[in-house]
């Protein structure tokens, strides 16, 4: 089971027969919108029960759907993946399970970035994704090989693609992971892995 299915299905557990399974969620595109520095594709936004959060990707979808329609389904392209993702960080934030919404303001990204560089000094680091802002963080020392990193960032894009999850995936139970940005967030709360997005809204 993938770490994207494997979350909705935890987040099912979670919710089971709360009722919010059943509720409305609006995933739209917000060109406007800030944007994680670890982030690259279109900003969504996801709304559910007044509450509102960020999503980024490269597969960008808009509908109106409920909860509910994850459970059991086969989460097997970018564009399901996304909505996921999207889903489970407002529903995450709604119950007050994960503390990110929103991605912070451009002013914040030098602390953000200088503060990741310490906690990744001195380990050999993976990035599962398409994330060129984290591969370019200076004194850091990324590795290729999963076999030789200490620790794995996950951007969203790792969650996305089918290749890079797969990656992702490999490597759950071998190396520590972090996951990055408020993409992931819902994910790695259902999941109980690292997250890094200290200044988000």
């Amino acid at each position: 089971m993938d770490l994207v299915t494997d979350a909705v299905r935890r987040m099912e557990e979670v919710i089971y027969g709360s009722g919010c399974q059943d509720s409305n969620v609006r995933i739209r595109r917000s060109p406007d919108a800030d944007v994680c520095r670890y982030e690259r594709g279109v900003p969504l936004e996801i709304e559910y029960g007044g509450v509102v959060v960020d999503c980024v990707s490269n597969y960008p979808i808009e509908a109106a759907t409920r909860v509910n329609f994850m459970f059991g389904a086969q989460l097997d392209t970018p564009e399901k993946r996304t909505a996921a993702c999207g889903i489970m960080n407002v529903i995450g934030r709604f119950l007050c399970l994960c503390r990110t919404g929103r991605a912070c303001r451009p002013d914040d990204h030098g602390q953000c970035i200088a503060q990741l560089q310490k906690h990744l000094a001195g380990k050999k680091v993976l990035v599962v994704g398409q994330a060129p802002a984290l591969v370019h963080i200076p004194g850091t020392a990324f590795v290729d090989d999963p076999a030789e990193a200490e620790i794995i960032l996950v951007s969203g894009d790792g969650l996305f693609r089918e290749e890079a999850l797969r990656v992702a995936d490999a490597c759950r139970d071998e190396v520590p992971m972090l996951f990055i940005g408020p993409t992931t967030a819902g994910c790695a709360s259902f999941l109980g892995v690292d997250h890094w997005c200290p200044f988000s809204r």
